[in-house]
């Protein structure tokens, strides 16, 4: 038990020193892309300095995301409910994010070197792999949606105990009833659950004031 969170909170803590770590990189990359002369000096006669270094900056922390989702995937406990199926999906949608990313990524840097026809290819390529891992998300979460369905209904069930419920009176001795009750806790008499409005016979519950289909006045009226 105790290994467990131990090992679950190092974990917790490695993923947030990357996390800084990811920030770092992007802050530092972003506000050297802001010196003047970055946005002057060329590389490769293709390319811009600062264009490089933001490139660069989003490559290293892509790298560092992999590793930062893997620990997050493994500080997350398998305990049933919304964090078992968060564990089982969270494969699969890091794998998308960094495909959808990468393909991005590299795209700007190709893009100034291919024609047509490779740009094509390329975004094809890229298509058919996102779509491929998308389907295996799809596929991770239909096997762990159980979980999330006990989450919901577990969560219902708390709700509905803070929900009154409606009262009536019992037509026997008077004791307060559940409006959907079938039988007096007090004296046991059976309660009747709908009646007939005597003026036009459409079924109406118990404790209706006036009918819903014609508006006639009920209670001494209802059959």
């Amino acid at each position: 038990m105790f290994s467990l969170i131990s090992s679950s909170s190092g974990a917790w803590r490695r993923a947030a020193q990357l996390f800084i770590t990811i920030a770092s990189i992007l802050l530092i990359g972003k506000l050297i892309t802001l010196v003047p002369v970055m946005t002057e000096l060329e590389v490769a006669g293709v390319f811009k300095a600062a264009a490089v270094v933001w490139f660069l900056a989003r490559l290293a922390a892509l790298i560092l995301f992999y590793f930062f989702a893997s620990y997050v995937i493994e500080a997350i406990p398998n305990s049933g409910g919304a964090l078992s199926f968060a564990k089982g999906v969270a494969e699969p949608l890091t794998a998308l994010l960094i495909v959808i990313t990468v393909q991005t990524l590299f795209w700007e840097l190709l893009a100034p070197f291919v024609d047509g026809l490779g740009k094509t290819i390329y975004h094809s390529s890229a298509i058919i792999l996102i779509v491929s891992v998308s389907i295996w998300f799809v596929v991770r979460a239909y096997h762990h949606a159980a979980y999330l369905v006990d989450t919901f209904a577990k969560s219902a069930e708390m709700l509905s105990r803070f929900v009154p419920q409606q009262k009536l009176a019992c037509p026997q001795c008077g004791a307060a009833i559940a409006a959907n009750a079938q039988f007096c806790a007090a004296c046991g008499h059976k309660i009747q659950t709908s009646n007939t409005c005597s003026a036009c016979g459409e079924i109406v519950s118990v404790g209706q004031q006036y009918c819903h289909n014609c508006g006639a006045t009920l209670g001494d009226t209802v059959a």
